[in-house]
């Protein structure tokens, strides 16, 4: 018996990083759901990495140093938090010194909100001007659709641009880990 075999092109899996700042576990499910359904859109082999943080973790300075030199790799920042008069405390900040860190040239954030009858205030406005002017995408998104059919196209051809190594985060900012075991 002939056996036939199908030549299939292995295409390299291309990794992409992202970090989800959230305030509730809805909102990251969500946004995490939204990431997977574009990765399968593409057509190309692609993975994320996805590292959620809860809004709360910007609040404390150690934490919020050490998520920006976690999220300095990151293609794609998600902001999964509610719409409210202004953003959550510390992430403007947060996210000026995570586009001062950042290693990838072309990264984006992407403001995911639901709520389609709010406007934006001009706290949140603020937050488009900081990202549109690092000179990084800004992404955002009324009311993004819950089904599984519909998810933005995105198709990245190119390779992750990197920038030169980033500025270092001062050594007093990051916490020293002592313990690494979930018993210690």
């Amino acid at each position: 018996m002939r056996t036939i075999t199908e030549h299939k092109e292995i295409l390299p899996e291309t990794v992409l990083k992202a970090v989800i700042i959230y305030d509730n576990f809805d909102a990251a499910s969500h946004a995490t759901s939204l990431l997977e359904r574009v990765a399968l859109r593409t057509g190309e082999a692609i993975k994320w990495d996805i590292k959620p943080w809860r809004c709360d973790v910007l609040k404390q300075p150690t934490l919020a140093a050490l998520t920006i030199a976690v999220a300095a790799n990151a293609d794609i920042i998600v902001l999964a938090v509610q719409r409210t008069q202004a953003p959550p405390a510390g992430l403007l900040d947060w996210l000026k010194n995570w586009a001062e860190h950042r290693r990838i040239e072309d990264a984006a954030v992407l403001m995911l909100h639901e709520d389609t009858a709010s406007h934006p205030s001009k706290a949140w406005d603020e937050i488009k001007t900081v990202v549109e002017g690092r000179k990084l995408t800004f992404l955002s998104s009324h009311k993004v659709p819950t089904n599984r059919s519909a998810a933005p196209s995105v198709h990245r051809s190119q390779p992750r641009r990197q920038l030169g190594a980033p500025a270092p985060l001062p050594a007093e900012r990051l916490p020293v880990l002592q313990h690494s075991g979930i018993n210690e």
